[in-house]
């Protein structure tokens, strides 16, 4: 099957994290047909570097904004440049396995009603073979990721795979700051598309205490009431539901950085490493 691959870069990416990702996905077993590289807005010298180089490696098709529109805006862009029906999306810092878009593709073909297909992650904080590894477990059947969207994102981002057609009949990604993804999901899931997820990791995720640092502050705190102000505008969450979100997330963000990130760890994650 052919299909598209879907990255964002931009200025602040670190060209190391960005070269090691690329070459995760030439390490692939199934490549993409094509990667659809959108730079969201002038990159670094470094950054272009990468660029240049695996333009010989990889079927990339970068695709350069003339500024920074930020990551909804960017892969709004990016899903109507993609050429294929299905689009694999990935981000500029992780790690696929090798056998990532082999797993999936053979799921999809085993599986034609699915629309879109997750996996788990194993979230790294210097090094994906350390020993303090996590795993970030989602639902795997439909109605438990419907069920989990009610009170959080029920997919890993930089896991999935879907249909084109049908990102964009619900509406393509929209400017929704630090809810690019969670936001699309419930639009999907409201209009009755099929999800999945994979049981096994096939993304290594790095984490560390800037990822928790990025999920905290008066910032997250808005786009938490706007998002569940959607949400229940669209009918997919009561208002009860949407009070009892923010009354559990609100506190977490606003919480000291050390805190949150322990939250996380405990509550949300689990280590892999026996």
């Amino acid at each position: 099957m052919n299909f598209s691959l879907l990255i964002s870069v931009y200025k602040n990416d670190n060209p190391d994290f960005f070269t090691q990702a690329l070459q995760s996905v030439a390490d692939s077993t199934v490549m993409p047909t094509e990667v659809v590289l959108i730079c969201d807005g002038p990159l670094s010298t470094d950054l272009d570097s990468v660029i240049n180089d695996y333009e010989h490696r990889l079927p990339l098709k970068p695709i350069r904004l003339i500024s920074n529109v930020g990551l909804g805006l960017a892969l709004q862009q990016g899903v109507q440049y993609c050429c294929y029906d299905w689009i694999a999306r990935f981000d500029a810092d992780d790690l696929c396995i090798p056998e990532r878009f082999e797993k999936q593709l053979a799921f999809i073909s085993r599986n034609p009603n699915t629309d879109i297909c997750g996996s788990q992650v194993i979230e790294f904080s210097d090094n994906p073979e350390e020993a303090n590894t996590l795993i970030k477990k989602v639902p795997l059947a439909h109605l438990a990721i419907a069920q989990l969207a009610k009170s959080r994102n029920p997919l890993n981002h930089m896991t999935v795979m879907y249909r084109k057609a049908a990102v964009l009949k619900a509406g393509n990604y929209q400017n929704a700051p630090l809810y690019e993804d969670y936001d699309l999901w419930i639009r999907m899931l409201s209009q009755g598309y099929q999800f999945a997820n994979l049981p096994e990791a096939l993304v290594y995720v790095r984490a560390g205490e800037a990822m928790y640092q990025r999920r905290g502050g008066l910032g997250y705190v808005a786009s938490e009431i706007s998002m569940q102000k959607k949400f229940y505008a669209l009918g997919f969450i009561t208002k009860f539901e949407a009070v009892k979100n923010l009354l559990i997330r609100i506190p977490v963000r606003l919480m000291p950085n050390r805190i949150r990130a322990l939250i996380y760890k405990l509550a949300l994650r689990r280590g892999t490493k026996a």
